[in-house]
């Protein structure tokens, strides 16, 4: 199988539900743990928003502070995020689901 697809819509310009959040760490889990060094891909229609927050949430997840994630995260793709957005992952706390390091001591997102 060279790829997989997920459809988890959420509000344009809105933080993703819990249930979408919970399904994208599991699903990075699951798949950094069967494939360790694997690629995933996000993206959302103009990728400004609803993918940065995700990738952000899996940043945050193994670590990063969330200030770093959006920095990271915006050197890479400017205009990402808007306020409601930054609000929602300022508040955001971490239940280090993704912790989890491989053989060589990385995180598992990178």
């Amino acid at each position: 199988k060279i790829f997989s697809f997920q459809d988890w819509p959420f509000d344009d310009g809105a933080p993703p539900p819990n249930q979408i959040v919970d399904d994208w760490l599991n699903l990075l889990k699951t798949k950094f743990r069967e494939e360790p060094g694997c690629c995933v891909a996000v993206h959302c229609v103009a990728g400004l928003g609803r993918a940065p927050v995700l990738v952000a949430l899996a940043l945050i997840e193994c670590g990063m502070k969330y200030e770093d994630a959006v920095q990271f995260i915006r050197q890479k793709r400017r205009g990402a995020f808007n306020s409601k957005q930054l609000l929602y992952l300022e508040k955001y706390r971490p239940k280090m689901r993704l912790r989890v390091r491989d053989t060589n001591g990385h995180c598992c997102v990178q």
